[in-house]
């Protein structure tokens, strides 16, 4: 690898290079300037003004530096979270709505103690919880903002996948299909690049896009007719591209649209809202009110809430109707203490800062929630259906076999063994199998040679050492093996063409003068002669690209077309799944060793010992890669229909490509088995090879029933009717298309079933919108897959989907928890209120209040709320990945849940009015003054003493409740089997201080 040490000019870790500076001075730092002329820049020009390099991109420090002064790399507008849209919801809900109502008639009546407390209770529950649901939402506006657009840049000689709004000017970006472009770009390298431009020309046929730089007179062309820019916003359709970023944030022309479409906003919003008043109002108020707005729970609970306020209107009802409507103050303070009990105060808020935390904990374990609804399916997934390649597996790809296709005796087949960087091509030699002979790079036969040559030229993956000396990659983890395969024997890519990227100059200036040359090794110097050789304008490298034909999933295969300077000919190279490789060729060289340039028809015969050996090579966990090459006799290559150019190819060679299952996978498989969840593999995989990784994590066993295993062809082969009938959906699904996930997903939802669904690319968007939890790659995926999902996995790693599933039903069941404890207080103070209706005074229609209603708003507010909050942050039980997954067409409100509701409800209330007709009646005479619910009169001394044991006795068994329920199915002492109960209360230490911080309020 020679050829790349050339462009950093001295070796890493020498003295000498810290007189080069990373990043070029910009000769035009006015950045802002290059946008409306780059289309009429050279590269080289391009790179001199803005200050960058094609081949390293910026600095790490440089990119800071410009982040600082030109800011992030989003549009101006709305910030996300409305504070002004928190404070209305905070106000219109039926929480405040009853306290309002409640405060008015304390008012009405002159109370004006219980008025002014219910009036500082409103300011105090609208002041936290403003605070608190404003930072909750802030919060989770910042972690969906981690799973918007990404970027994948160079810098310091590193790919990297960044946030688009840290994306600087000068910054070189990759592009490939489904990937919406983060900035405007100045091309600078294509691969049958096309881009829909909709949004901006409003031209809905993509445009084909190059490098090729127009004249000074084109400076005020149409930008839909600027063939070398891309424009942020729009997306990739086809192809691949490299380019400089010359503008960005509101400085782009989708930025230049909306700050104009900003200047008339409120005009335009005038002129195209052409919908009713009355509609118009009802949208917003509905949304104001959350019944439209949120996740199904959000919306749920909030239909809750309004229906108790309805409940609450009805208890005041029959508190004047047992008066006999003669109310006077104190039949209306009764009615407010009974509206005021039925109400969970803290309902959605505690339910949004569950939310607000569980997100930040599943984002601190590499998964990023994009929309809420997935918390609340994650606990009911049934299935996961993952790919294999990145997510069950590292990633981290190694050619392990190569096998030169030929007649079974002159066949031959070459081990690799790998360092331990796979990325090193100068780690681990490559012998032949049949002698154990090392071959020597540069000595190899030509039937090998033609066959790497597909390796290294059918392939868009680099690889290079970065500034600090560590091997880095671009591209497919796949063809970066092959790459590294072909670099080891001396024939990479860039020793057979030149890429278009590595045509400017310079990476970086003198910073002190000269550079003073080291000594470098011999593939250094040979790397350097070869560079120099060009410069001087010897002839050209021998392969020139004309043609590539990109990978397909559907297809599954991949194509490109070179000119060969020695022969004169323009050769076709294909590589892809074997048996698609196969199916296209036509002949095949019997004796590659001894007469690499003569072919002989492909038989039957022939393909079958062809997929023989496919077969033993997949069998041992290999991904295998069929190659093949054609002559084409066609002069106009570059506009060759594909289906012409892939066609009657000489069948040349296999790769068997080793890639691990990741050391966590098998643990993740286990965990989900023992949680009721069934795991399927989804892959492109050879069947063979999927079968052998299946069984290496646990997936199925040796003795699966047939119909585990299938082919996607075998699967989209059968009618819905006859999937249904099978016993149970494949566990493996080989070559899998994206309309296989399709199916996959409706089969499931057939039998009730609950999936997520993971996937990268642009075509397994319709899969993961479909799904009921949608799992994009972080990583690998593209950002049409991502903006499809509702949950993008940073690491692509596949113990995160356990980890999220984890969380998910976590989080359900914190959400029963808390939902209990919040709705069984009410309960208990509804009973103890509407049967305390018996307690009259000795008017005989005024009822003693057994409970006031300032009591009533203690406990709600400030013994209730806080341990319910606590309640959100339990931690997961032991057993919890024990238990088969919930149903999600029950949600949190099941029998069980109801039932407990109602009965503890009704035994605290009962507890409590038993407690107040020992004290009241069992102490006094059981006559009392009507004034005994204002004032402290002569007869009322054991009215006063019964609330106060009913105040005390209600929040001491309300807090004791909320430690109870810890666990749903265990006792308070019993919570860990082997484990001191104390342990286990102090683990959750917000819920045990605010028990602890309840019981002394009773004491104050």
């Amino acid at each position: 690898m020679g050829f790349f040490k050339e462009k950093y000019g001295l070796k890493i870790k020498s003295r000498t290079n810290t007189t080069v500076s990373v990043t070029v001075s910009p000769t035009n730092p006015n950045y802002a300037s290059l946008g409306p002329t780059a289309h009429t820049l050279s590269v080289a020009q391009l790179v001199d003004e803005i200050g960058t390099s094609t081949n390293d991109g910026l600095s790490k420090n440089e990119a800071a530096r410009r982040l600082e002064t030109c800011g992030a790399n989003v549009l101006d507008g709305d910030s996300g979270v409305s504070a002004l849209e928190v404070f209305i919801k905070q106000i219109a809900n039926a929480l405040t709505l009853v306290l309002v109502a409640a405060l008015a008639l304390s008012f009405g009546v002159k109370d004006w103690i219980e008025g002014g407390v219910i009036a500082a209770v409103i300011f105090l529950n609208t002041t936290v919880g403003f605070f608190q649901e404003y930072r909750a939402e802030k919060t989770m506006d910042s972690l969906r903002q981690l799973s918007s657009p990404t970027a994948f840049v160079i810098r310091n000689g590193e790919s990297k996948p960044i946030p688009s709004k840290d994306v600087v000017p000068g910054d070189l970006v990759m592009i490939k299909t489904g990937d919406v472009v983060c900035a405007d770009l100045r091309l600078v390298s294509v691969s049958n690049l096309e881009l829909s431009e909709q949004l901006l020309t409003g031209e809905s046929v993509p445009v084909a896009k190059s490098e090729e730089t127009f004249g000074k007179d084109d400076l005020d062309l149409p930008i839909g007719d600027r063939l070398n820019l891309c424009y942020s916003s729009t997306v990739v359709t086809k192809g691949r591209g490299m380019g400089i970023v010359v503008s960005t944030g509101m400085d782009t022309q989708i930025g230049r649209i909306a700050q104009a479409i900003n200047c008339k906003k409120s005009a335009q919003s005038r002129v195209e809202d052409l919908q009713p008043f009355h509609k118009r109002a009802r949208t917003k108020i509905l949304r104001w009110l959350g019944l439209t707005s949120g996740t199904l729970l959000q919306i749920k609970l909030n239909k809750l809430a309004y229906l108790l306020l309805g409940c609450a209107i009805l208890l005041i009802i029959i508190v004047f109707s047992v008066s006999r409507f003669q109310i006077d103050d104190s039949v209306i303070l009764y009615g407010i203490a009974c509206a005021i009990a039925i109400i969970p105060e803290a309902l959605i808020a505690v339910l949004t800062l569950t939310m607000a935390v569980g997100t930040k904990r599943m984002a601190k374990e590499n998964v990023i929630v994009r929309k809420l609804d997935a918390l609340e399916n994650l606990g009911g997934v049934t299935d996961v259906c993952s790919d294999k390649t990145g997510t069950l597996t590292l990633g981290q790809m190694s050619v392990r076999k190569f096998w030169l296709a030929g007649d079974i005796d002159h066949a031959v087949e070459y081990i690799a063994d790998t360092a331990h960087d796979a990325l090193d091509p100068g780690g681990g030699v490559i012998r032949t199998e049949s002698d154990n002979a090392i071959v020597t790079p540069g000595l190899t036969h030509e039937g090998f040679r033609q066959a790497v040559r597909i390796a290294a030229l059918c392939n868009v993956a680099t690889i290079h050492k970065n500034l600090k000396g560590e091997w880095k990659s671009t591209g497919d983890p796949t063809e970066v093996a092959l790459q590294v395969f072909a670099t080891k024997l001396g024939i990479g890519r860039p020793t057979l063409t030149k890429d278009s990227s590595s045509e400017i100059e310079p990476r970086g200036r003198p910073a002190l003068g000269e550079i003073i040359q080291e000594k470098d090794d011999e593939s250094d110097l040979r790397s350097k002669a070869d560079l120099n050789d060009e410069k001087r304008g010897s002839p050209p490298k021998r392969f020139q690209l004309k043609a590539e034909y990109p990978f397909s999933s559907d297809l599954k295969r991949m194509s490109t077309i070179y000119w060969d300077n020695e022969e004169k000919q323009n050769i076709c190279l294909i590589k892809g799944a074997m048996e698609r490789i196969l199916d296209l060729s036509t002949s095949y060289i019997p004796s590659p060793k001894d007469e690499p340039l003569t072919s002989a028809p492909l038989t039957e015969a022939v393909k079958d010992s062809f997929l023989y050996k496919a077969e033993e090579l997949a069998s041992q966990g290999l991904r295998v890669i069929g190659m093949g090459m054609r002559i084409l006799p066609h002069a106009d290559v570059e506009n060759l229909p594909r289906e012409a150019a892939e066609m009657n190819f000489t069948f040349l060679a296999l790769a068997g490509i080793f890639d691990p299952p990741r050391p966590e996978t098998l643990g993740a498989v286990r965990a989900f088995k023992g949680a009721g969840i069934v795991v399927h593999m989804l892959t492109g995989d050879h069947l063979t090879t999927a079968r052998a990784i299946a069984e290496s994590v646990e997936i199925i066993t040796p003795d699966a029933p047939k119909s585990a295993v299938m082919t996607a062809a075998q699967f989209d082969k059968l009618t819905d009717k006859e999937i249904d009938a099978l016993p149970e959906l494949p566990l493996v699904i080989a070559r899998c298309a994206p309309e296989t996930k399709v199916r996959m997903i409706h089969a499931g939802k057939r039998r009730g079933k609950h999936l997520s669904m993971s996937g990268d690319g642009v075509n397994d968007s319709p899969a993961l919108k479909l799904a009921p939890v949608g799992i994009a790659m972080g990583m690998a995926g593209s950002d049409v897959a991502k903006d499809a999902s509702d949950l993008v996995l940073t690491d692509d790693n596949f113990d995160s989907i356990r980890v999220a599933v984890r969380e998910g039903r976590r989080l359900f069941l914190n959400i029963q928890r808390f939902i209990l404890h919040l709705l069984t207080t009410n309960v208990a103070q509804v009973v103890l209120l509407i049967v305390g209706l018996c307690f009259v005074a000795t008017d005989g229609t005024t009822s003693i209040f057994p409970l006031s209603p300032i009591g009533v708003l203690w406990v709600n507010m400030l013994t209730s709320s806080p341990p319910a909050f606590g309640l959100g942050l339990e931690s997961a039980p032991s057993d919890l990945m024990t238990q088969p997954p919930h149903s999600t067409k029950d949600g949190v409100f099941t029998w069980p849940v109801i039932l407990d509701c109602l009965s503890y409800g009704i035994i605290i209330g009962g507890t409590c009015l038993a407690t107040f007709v020992i004290i009241a009646y069992g102490t006094g005479n059981g006559e009392f003054p009507r004034e005994c619910n204002h004032a402290l009169l002569e007869g009322c001394d054991s009215v006063f003493r019964g609330r106060s044991a009913v105040f005390a006795t209600l929040i001491f068994q309300t807090l004791l409740y909320a430690l109870e329920l810890k666990s749903l199915n265990r006792s308070m002492f019993a919570l860990t089997p082997g484990r001191a109960f104390y342990k286990d209360l102090w683990a959750n230490q917000v819920l045990l201080w605010a028990v602890f911080g309840g019981m002394i309020s009773v004491v104050l």
